[in-house]
């Protein structure tokens, strides 16, 4: 009798685990196989955020805006904010040691969620959202260039992007922050005039989150 009943559990057993590996939809399974992705990095993360995927769009390269009808070899899946960053944190290396990236991405609804791309450099999340200041005449290349110096100085990873603000962490902060948050300020002015209020905030900010959130308003 116990050994008929250490079997039933171990068939319910491998039964649950067997579903929980295949928790991806038909059309998820479709998807991921169209765009010749790791289903089992893609499982990983939908048993986290427990929400149905989507293709990425493609992004106007001139314009920066979202395609309804244009998709990219990536994925999307919504969550909230907050769990959005804890994800990417947990998932980042272990997603670029595949030879993928992981970020947050906010969707033409303004709807935040994870989303996923093929690379190895953090600077190419940015190139796919076309991410620019361009009120302050800052293309996608001028923002690049500044966020891949900061990365040379400092080592740094793009926690998440959109249009117009992208949030980075780095691996080691600046020695001189106060020169740094001057820095900060000339290449985006908004990070204080619509956000911490002062210099002085902004460098506390920088501390506390061991990055920093840009945005152009």
């Amino acid at each position: 009798m116990k050994q008929k009943l250490l079997l039933a559990t171990l068939g319910i057993s491998l039964l649950f685990g067997c579903s929980q590996k295949n928790n991806l939809t038909s059309t998820e399974t479709e998807l991921v196989k169209k765009i010749n992705f790791n289903s089992d990095l893609i499982v990983e993360l939908k048993e986290l955020t427990k929400s149905d995927f989507k293709q990425l769009p493609a992004i106007d390269g001139e314009t920066g805006e979202m395609y309804n009808d244009k998709f990219y070899d990536g994925v999307f899946t919504e969550t909230t904010e907050d769990q959005a960053v804890e994800y990417v944190k947990k998932l980042k290396n272990k997603f670029r040691e595949n030879g993928y990236l992981i970020f947050e991405f906010e969707s033409n609804d303004n709807k935040k969620g994870v989303a996923v791309i093929k690379g190895t450099d953090d600077l190419d999340i940015l190139r796919y959202r076309r991410t620019d200041g361009i009120n302050y005449d800052l293309d996608n290349t001028a923002v690049v260039e500044k966020i891949s110096e900061w990365k040379t100085k400092y080592g740094l990873i793009v926690i998440g992007c959109s249009r117009d603000w992208v949030h980075i962490e780095f691996d080691k902060l600046p020695s001189d922050l106060d020169s740094f948050s001057k820095e900060v300020y000339a290449f985006c002015p908004d990070s204080v005039d619509q956000g911490v209020g002062s210099l002085k905030n902004l460098k506390e900010a920088i501390k506390e989150m061991n990055g920093l959130w840009l945005w152009w308003d």
